[in-house]
């Protein structure tokens, strides 16, 4: 009996020790909000011992915010001990000036993103335009921006450029256009050279503008006499007992004259319609009527109108007379 309960005695004191030694160790330890890592001179493992010594370090891309913090925790027990160090993004600085250029930044803070920006009229030389903030600094290298540059700019028909024309230009450099003898200009007689590589505006056209004008029964009243260039104008008047339909005024445009020429148009003569009807009194004694005008009937003596409510007049169009509408019956006996 003596022998059995020592038995038992031994074997509660070994399970206690056992579970003593089991409890008394530490999981990994773990502090991400720290922005730290465990350093390489510590072994990793998955279980430490009570009394273990662990060294972080921070992470790629961060420093201590406190230098003098402690860098290790300890097992104690089944728990680690407090973590001092805190660790906190390393800055890159504000990058280097560059000519012609710029950066626009997201942050200069390790991760952060900086691209390179031209200014007006000049090229980045290379394709890569973005810098990181990596643990070291900035990476790549300065950007360089090169001054845009133009082919030599279009001919033109009928014209040519007015100084002997280059292989390339540079970003602003102007060149200019004139016309042969006797042709207007038609457009900017300047280009220059913009920031996308090409001449703006469109080249200038070389044109003979306006031609002469031809308008029957009618003179220039003012303006010069032909060839007609670009701003031109002339001022035109009809033959006596001509009507002029349009405007009198034309201005010689890219577009040729604005407006059309007018027109002169003659007077028609006195209408005679063998349909019961005869023009009213106020119009019988005149031979002639000028354009625009309007004549009207009446039935003959002894005839009245089919439909009273159809229109009496015609006018004078262009030396005819439109349709009259007015018919007449005879009077019932």
């Amino acid at each position: 009996m003596g022998c059995k309960v020592l038995w038992l005695n031994v074997a509660l004191l070994s399970f206690l020790m056992i579970g003593k030694h089991v409890r008394a160790q530490c999981t990994q330890p773990s502090f991400p909000s720290k922005n730290v890592v465990v350093s390489e001179s510590s072994v990793l493992a998955e279980t430490f011992p009570d009394g273990s010594t662990v060294t972080f370090e921070c992470d790629i891309g961060h420093k201590p915010v406190n230098s003098r913090a402690s860098k290790y925790v300890t097992c104690e027990g089944n728990q680690w001990t407090s973590l001092e160090l805190e660790c906190t993004k390393k800055s890159c600085g504000s990058p280097p000036e560059f000519h012609n250029g710029r950066y626009e930044k997201e942050g200069i803070l390790f991760g952060n993103k900086i691209t390179a920006v031209c200014n007006t009229g000049y090229m980045l030389d290379g394709l890569i335009k973005d810098r990181w903030c990596r643990d070291q600094g900035w990476d790549g290298r300065d950007p360089v921006c090169e001054v845009v540059k133009c082919k030599a700019p279009p001919a033109i028909v009928n014209g040519q450029l007015g100084e002997q024309p280059l292989d390339s230009y540079e970003y602003q450099q102007v060149v200019s256009y004139r016309c042969n003898s006797g042709l207007s200009l038609i457009g900017s007689s300047t280009l220059h050279c913009s920031d996308n590589g090409t001449f703006i505006p469109d080249p200038p056209k070389c044109l003979d503008v306006c031609p002469k004008p031809e308008i029957p029964h009618a003179y220039r009243s003012a303006g010069r006499p032909p060839p007609y260039i670009l701003k031109n104008f002339l001022e035109y008047k009809c033959d006596d007992g001509y009507t002029m339909k349009g405007d009198s005024h034309i201005l010689c445009t890219e577009n040729g004259w604005d407006p059309k020429p007018p027109k002169c148009i003659g007077p028609c003569r006195r209408p005679n319609l063998e349909r019961n009807v005869i023009l009213t009194k106020e119009f019988l004694k005149k031979e002639s009527f000028s354009y625009g005008s309007k004549v009207t009937f009446e039935c003959i003596d002894g005839y009245e109108p089919v439909d009273s409510t159809v229109s009496k007049s015609v006018t004078c169009e262009e030396n005819n007379w439109t349709e009259l509408l007015l018919t007449c019956k005879e009077l019932p006996r």
